[in-house]
């Protein structure tokens, strides 16, 4: 369990610069809350990699988090015309946009990138659709409704399920970041391959750096004071 007063009492200074919006602050928990207590416990391939989650994974989900929505911790849409979207995503059939990969005339505008990272295309869509539902049943269909992925609880399955899985490059946080105390490697810088390469792979890694410290101050308290709660 993390103590929310010391967490934000930690990132507040950095990389926050001092203040903490209230709408940077709901997105934050929505993100810590499935982190603490999901609806339903994660099955498949994502129970596995949520068996062996470390404190850095949450980390890093929340640099992501930070640098993708430019500091304002919610889901949001890609900057961009319907025209920009539909000449870079149009034809993409790596994405299943448009009728030669299975879609429909407009899908590179209809499924431009949107959420707390920028899920784009109809394939991936349409993927999140049943991940989303285990989790919250009455979840629309993204295919008819896709300003959905940007609701809160949406968007945070979308974003733990891409990132414990691999579903966005095939790479995951499993690939980069492990338990320290298990004498297992943290690789900040990496673990930006997960969601885009090399692009401001060392920027992110900082901001990971804020957000890691102050869960670490933040979840030792918790243990701390339980422990002493059992002593009693």
């Amino acid at each position: 369990m993390i103590d929310r007063k010391l967490f934000y009492d930690g990132i507040r200074p950095s990389p926050f610069g001092g203040k903490l919006s209230q709408s940077q602050v709901d997105g934050i928990e929505a993100v810590l809350n499935f982190w603490e207590s999901p609806p339903v416990n994660p099955d498949g391939d994502f129970g596995k990699q949520w068996g062996i989650r470390a404190p850095g994974w949450l980390a890093y989900m929340l640099a992501t988090i930070y640098h993708e929505t430019a500091t304002k911790m919610q889901p949001i849409s890609e900057y961009g015309s319907n025209d920009y979207f539909t000449k870079h995503y149009e034809t993409r059939s790596d994405l299943g946009n448009g009728p030669a990969a299975g879609g429909q005339a407009g899908d590179g505008a209809r499924f431009h990138g949107r959420g707390f990272v920028q899920l784009t295309g109809r394939r991936n869509y349409t993927l999140m659709v049943p991940i989303v539902r285990h989790f919250y049943p009455d979840c629309p269909d993204f295919t008819t409704d896709p300003e959905a992925v940007k609701q809160l609880d949406y968007a945070s399955t979308i974003l733990f399920y891409g990132m414990f899985c691999g579903t966005f490059t095939g790479r995951a946080l499993k690939h980069y970041i492990g338990d320290p105390s298990a004498g297992q490697g943290v690789d900040f810088v990496g673990a930006r391959h997960i969601i885009n390469g090399n692009d401001r792979a060392s920027t992110i890694a900082g901001y990971a750096q804020h957000f890691m410290a102050a869960l670490d101050s933040s979840m030792t308290a918790v243990h701390v004071h339980h422990r002493g709660e059992r002593q009693t």
